[in-house]
């Protein structure tokens, strides 16, 4: 059985290689799942740019499972908050789509770990 640890893993694969509806689909599923998400355990991944993201997508559905319409509770792990910015900046857009976001606002919580996601990313009803 898939757990939340591997659905997150997948997640990150597919945004580092910009495969967006299969990505957008693994949201729902863990919405599905009901995962608590504050259970997303400590990463061991030794790259900055795996763990900035993992850390990003958890807190992203923190905030988007707790928003109307879906008002859970839920909790961002502790892990998360000591999860640095990366070095060099990175997008979750693809390289020929960057221009047309150029001057969209960005994810507030994506933005503190030097990566930019549309504000709205990830939202889905």
């Amino acid at each position: 059985m898939e757990s939340l640890d591997d659905t997150l893993n997948e997640m990150v694969d597919l945004l580092l290689v910009y495969d967006e509806i299969p990505f957008l689909d693994r949201i729902q599923y863990v919405w599905r799942r009901a995962w608590p998400l504050v259970s997303a355990s400590v990463p061991s991944d030794n790259d900055p740019l795996r763990l900035a993201l993992k850390a990003c997508l958890v807190e992203r559905m923190v905030e988007l499972w707790n928003a109307p319409p879906k008002n859970a509770d839920e909790r961002v792990p502790d892990w998360c908050s000591t999860i640095p910015a990366v070095k060099e900046q990175f997008s979750v857009i693809k390289p020929e789509k960057q221009t047309f976001w150029k001057n969209e606002p960005s994810s507030p919580i994506f933005e503190k770990r030097n990566i930019f996601a549309p504000k709205e990313f990830m939202f889905f009803l």
